[in-house]
């Protein structure tokens, strides 16, 4: 081999080992991004499903107090129901009251003109 041959061969074989180099950095650069890649993708994640629990969270929140004042209407709603037949009821017994001592009044009256019944002129 002559010294050009020499020179040319050495001139490929560094070229093959720079290409090679070059290879290995990117495969490392490569599997660096990779991991970058993935560990953005899993924040983003993270914070995604953070977003949605706290989203549900209101949500539960939310239905309890719903569920709550609906339970509160629904007790108030009871009350005034009890509470009118109650003033109901209590109208019926005075006016049953009311009668009984209306009766007895003409009772009375009736028997009061029987006892002394009017003159006939």
């Amino acid at each position: 081999m002559s010294s050009n041959q020499n020179q040319q061969a050495g001139q490929q074989w560094n070229n093959q080992q720079q290409r090679q180099r070059q290879q290995q950095g990117q495969d490392k650069n490569c599997g660096i991004d990779r991991q970058r890649q993935q560990d953005r993708q899993h924040l983003n994640r993270q914070q995604n499903n953070q977003g949605i629990n706290t989203q549900r969270q209101q949500q539960a929140g939310q239905q309890i107090n719903n569920q709550q004042q609906q339970q509160d209407r629904q007790g108030n709603d009871a009350q005034q129901n009890l509470n009118a037949q109650r003033q109901q009821q209590q109208g019926q017994q005075n006016n049953c009251a009311q009668q009984f001592k209306q009766a007895g009044q003409i009772g009375n009256a009736q028997q009061q003109q029987q006892q002394h019944p009017r003159l006939i002129h």
